[in-house]
């Protein structure tokens, strides 16, 4: 018997309301052109599920998770399924986090209360190669990059904190780090304390951020 499905394009919700997981799930189900076969209430049980290589096309992604954030979750669905697209669907629409995850990876960031049609068109929009965002969102990326294209500040990085810095940006973990400068795992963490230090930032996902922002790199 054919699967009904099969000439729709697959996406999966990762959200941890069970009330407004459920709906829209359903929502899309009913909706032209896209399925959701799997919903989860928290990234690390997505992840799981991806590492085991069934792929959607698309990934709506909460922010506020229990557990791991959403943001910090991009980073690990890219890895595991680079070619799927992953679209933040949240409540929250201050500048940090709306960065942050396009910096991470995000094609799209959307507010929880966007329409159904709103929503379909902007899946549909990231499968043709565009992006997905809300207007007031959209407006607020346009003011960051005005923001950010002022002058950098200079940080006082030394030469060895600037290349740390850089494998950082591009996806390295501490021991790789040490492995291609040819140093120890515990003098990468101490570069890594001092550039937290120097830049004023408190985790990987800030520093990243910060770096790709300002041009440091």
């Amino acid at each position: 018997m054919p699967d009904p499905h099969s000439d729709k394009i697959p996406v999966m919700l990762v959200e941890d309301d069970d009330v407004f997981r459920e709906a829209l799930q359903e929502m899309i189900n009913c909706s032209e052109g896209f399925v959701c076969q799997y919903a989860w209430e928290n990234a690390e049980d997505c992840l799981a599920f991806l590492q085991k290589g069934d792929a959607p096309a698309l990934i709506l992604l909460d922010i506020d998770l229990p557990g791991m954030d959403g943001i910090s979750a991009i980073t690990h669905i890219r890895m595991l399924t680079p070619a799927t697209q992953v679209v933040m669907l949240t409540v929250f629409d201050d500048d940090d986090k709306v960065f942050n995850a396009i910096c991470q990876g995000a094609v799209g960031y959307l507010l929880k209360s966007v329409e159904m049609g709103e929503l379909q068109a902007n899946l549909k929009a990231v499968i043709a190669g565009g992006a997905a965002m809300s207007p007031h969102v959209a407006a607020k990326v346009l003011t960051m990059f005005t923001r950010y294209a002022q002058p950098r500040e200079e940080y006082g990085l030394t030469g060895r904190e600037k290349e740390v810095l850089l494998h950082l940006v591009n996806g390295l973990s501490k021991k790789h780090i040490a492995d291609q400068l040819n140093i120890s795992f515990y003098t990468v963490d101490t570069h890594l304390k001092n550039i937290y230090s120097k830049l004023r930032v408190h985790s990987q996902v800030d520093v990243v951020a910060k770096a790709i922002r300002e041009r440091l790199i």
